[in-house]
């Protein structure tokens, strides 16, 4: 009798352990919307499903490029959620982002998902319901094209628990950024003219003044 019960205790403990799957969270509670501003002017394009879909931006061959500067406007609309619960918004790779590269490979399971940058979320701390918050990508955003996830994190839950979910219907494109100054630039531009010079200056003199 004794062991049965430790046998249930510890299947109890199993279930309670187990990873979180999305499926938990379906139907998505909440809905995210996108607009980008670029240089100093807002778009609110298309849902881009097709990156070669020209009516997603006007003067976009892809669906839309953030380069340096400019950022993209995430707005959410749900469910108020419990107290103390907070929303964490993060990247997506979209499918051709993804392929042949299993370090951004897709799992049903949350916490082992690494399509979705869950572990590493860009905003964390978000209150529940609707709301809005403007991310500007970084010099260290990988050049990739993306979609945003917005995951509900359950309050003083340990391992974290999720408890709804939403993510943007479309993919925006991020552009490798220079970052590089431009007074670097020119310093290299300079020093990269030295050596040539150098070179040509001692031909110059074994030929010339050294055989004179």
């Amino acid at each position: 009798m004794a062991r049965a019960g430790i046998l249930l205790l510890l299947g109890f403990c199993g279930l309670a352990a187990a990873a979180q799957n999305y499926s938990s969270l379906q139907p998505p509670a909440y809905t995210i919307t996108l607009s980008f501003n670029i240089s100093g002017t807002e778009y609110n394009p298309l849902p881009c499903v097709d990156l070669t879909n020209r009516a997603c931006l006007p003067q976009a061959s892809t669906c839309v490029s953030v380069p340096n500067g400019d950022s993209v406007i995430i707005r959410w609309e749900g469910p108020a959620g419990a107290a103390g619960n907070t929303l964490s918004l993060m990247t997506c790779f979209s499918n051709s982002s993804a392929v042949d590269r299993p370090w951004r490979k897709a799992n049903a399971v949350i916490s082992k998902d690494k399509k979705c940058n869950v572990e590493k979320p860009f905003k964390q701390g978000l209150p529940t319901g609707s709301g809005s918050y403007v991310w500007t990508p970084g010099a260290n955003t990988p050049p990739a094209i993306y979609n945003i996830q917005l995951l509900e994190v359950q309050a003083n839950s340990d391992p974290t628990n999720y408890t709804a979910m939403g993510r943007s219907v479309g993919f925006f494109q991020i552009q490798p950024i220079n970052s590089t100054p431009s007074w670097l630039l020119a310093m290299v531009g300079v020093f990269s003219c030295i050596g040539p010079l150098t070179l040509a200056g001692f031909f110059t003199w074994e030929k010339v003044i050294k055989k004179d």
